[in-house]
């Protein structure tokens, strides 16, 4: 029996350091309660700068205008008003019969 209890003595210390607590510093339990870490180191780099030359840029030729003659106005030939046989006085009875002849 005092050899079991010698072997379980050693065994528990080997095994202590694997038990040990490292004071809240991140890891095991309390680690919560202190917070240690280290904050990575940030980089700012420039911005690169992009030397390209313009785009060749084509237009197309503007369309060609024409341009023709004025229209020719000619002025409209005068229209007179018919010419008639002056009519005959009114009689003064009109009975309206007409015969054929």
């Amino acid at each position: 029996m005092l050899k079991k209890l010698i072997l379980a003595a050693a065994g528990l210390a080997l095994a202590a350091p694997a038990f040990a607590h490292d004071g809240g510093r991140g890891h095991g339990w309390g680690h919560y309660r202190h917070p240690h870490f280290n904050p990575r180191p940030v980089f700012i780099h420039p911005r690169p700068v992009v030397v390209m030359p313009p785009p060749h840029v084509f237009y197309a030729p503007p369309a060609p205008v024409y341009y023709a003659s004025p229209p020719v106005v000619y002025r409209p030939a005068p229209v007179y008003a018919p010419v008639y046989p002056a009519p005959l006085p009114p009689s003064g009875v009109s009975i309206r019969l007409h015969f054929p002849l």
